[in-house]
């Protein structure tokens, strides 16, 4: 089924005749596990935590958890997981559901910028974009900066390499949009930037791209390792990156290359979800995404060779079909091997057997699709989000996880 809106052909770089190129995956189940975990319960109970992050809040060297919960954001004080509530909307009709961190005013303190009003299937109103300012005690004070429906995913860019990052805001849909497939006009990705006092001026607001279908995901990265900041998104047309010339004054200063094909199936079975970029052993890059739009499969592309002058797509390999509405993806060195590791939070039960949790996928031979999968505390989260970082500063990557149904959040500290 054709995407309506824009041509793709003026943006995306296509080969007439090239094919799509799917492989089968081989994923060994070994009994080495990839890593040994020390599964910790934490001490908090969540509505939904739409989203985590690992972020030193109070300056003391040692990294916290925060937490984005359907009413409320909160965060949890490394070591004695002591939890501080920083906002709080009881009351309110819809829920948050992102943020992203930055000392946003330059006092020193790390701020948030937050997307709340989350209303997934009105793509006509709601969908807030502000900012938590910190204060020295008690609630952090709110911010509005704008509105777009069904905003969806931030993070912050230094698009220009000046220092002085933008905002970059992802809506879910494009406005306008219907079910089931939500694909009649597409969304708007924005960038938002703070002037020298962001508490009372307007931000700058510009559209990167009016080209894209219900985008689920974007990550903030260096793909081509040029030092230059760049994005990686994954929606309805799959895998796309997009450079940025280190200017955003006019949308022909973007440009995007189309690398990676999605599910190629009729919407809303279409594209890709999450996304997240590693490398392997060999130093090649690897994007790793959940296919198609809250889908049921892990696939990872594997860049070939002299990708970035290439107009083929990377080849696409399947790691994993037993999951139920893959719906976070991490990925780091968790084994001081040479490659990273994939890690992905499923947020349903398929059967008793293939429940929900945290799944780690170490690469065995890569280029054929091989790679092990080990299941972490099945059954134990029912993952909305998940984020890796060292939080006790061993030299470890431990793996954070929040859950939906579960209404929990554990620690899966590396051993």
């Amino acid at each position: 089924m054709p995407l309506k809106g824009p041509t793709m052909k003026t943006i995306f770089s296509f080969v007439v005749g090239v094919t799509f190129n799917a492989c089968a995956a081989t994923v060994a189940c070994v009994a080495d596990d990839v890593i040994k975990v020390q599964v910790q319960e934490l001490p908090v109970q969540l509505q939904v935590g739409y989203a985590v992050r690992a972020i030193d809040i109070n300056a003391d060297g040692r990294l916290d958890v925060a937490i984005v919960d359907s009413k409320r954001v909160l965060w949890l004080e490394n070591p004695t997981w002591a939890a501080h509530v920083i906002y709080e909307t009881p009351d309110a009709k819809f829920d948050n559901v992102c943020f992203a961190p930055h000392d946003i005013n330059g006092d020193g303190r790390v701020d948030l910028a937050l997307g709340s009003d989350w209303q997934a299937n009105n793509s006509d109103s709601g969908g807030a974009v502000g900012w938590l300012e910190h204060t020295e005690s008690g609630p952090w004070k709110y911010r509005e900066i704008a509105t777009e429906p069904t905003t969806h995913r931030m993070n912050w860019i230094d698009i220009a390499g000046t220092g002085k990052p933008q905002l970059v805001v992802a809506p879910l849909k494009g406005r306008g949009s219907r079910a089931p497939g939500f694909e009649q006009t597409p969304l708007r990705l924005l960038t938002f930037e703070p002037g020298s006092n962001p508490t009372d001026e307007t931000w700058v607001r510009r559209v990167l791209t009016d080209q894209l279908h219900v985008m689920h995901n974007f990550e903030v990265t260096d793909l081509d390792d040029d030092g230059k900041s760049d994005l990686i998104t994954a929606s309805y047309e799959g895998v796309n990156w997009m450079r940025f010339n280190n200017s955003v004054a006019n949308a022909s200063k973007v440009t995007i290359k189309h690398i990676g094909s999605g599910q190629l199936e009729a919407p809303p079975k279409r594209g890709s979800s999450e996304i997240r970029r590693g490398k392997l052993s060999d130093g090649r890059n690897y994007i790793a995404t959940i296919e198609p739009w809250h889908g049921d499969k892990v696939v990872v592309y594997i860049a070939p060779e002299n990708w970035q002058k290439q107009t083929e797509l990377w080849p696409r390999f399947i790691l994993d079909e037993e999951i139920a509405w893959g719906h976070a993806i991490a990925i780091a060195n968790l084994d001081d091997d040479a490659d990273q590791e994939l890690v992905i939070g499923v947020r349903d039960d398929t059967s008793d057997r293939h429940r929900c949790g945290v799944r780690v996928y170490d690469p065995l031979e890569a280029a054929s699709g091989k790679w092990n999968r080990q299941i972490i505390d099945a059954g134990g989260v029912a993952v909305e989000d998940l984020v890796i970082a060292d939080l006790d500063s061993d030299g470890d990557q431990d793996i954070i996880a929040v859950g939906r149904a579960t209404h929990n959040a554990k620690i899966y500290w590396n051993q």
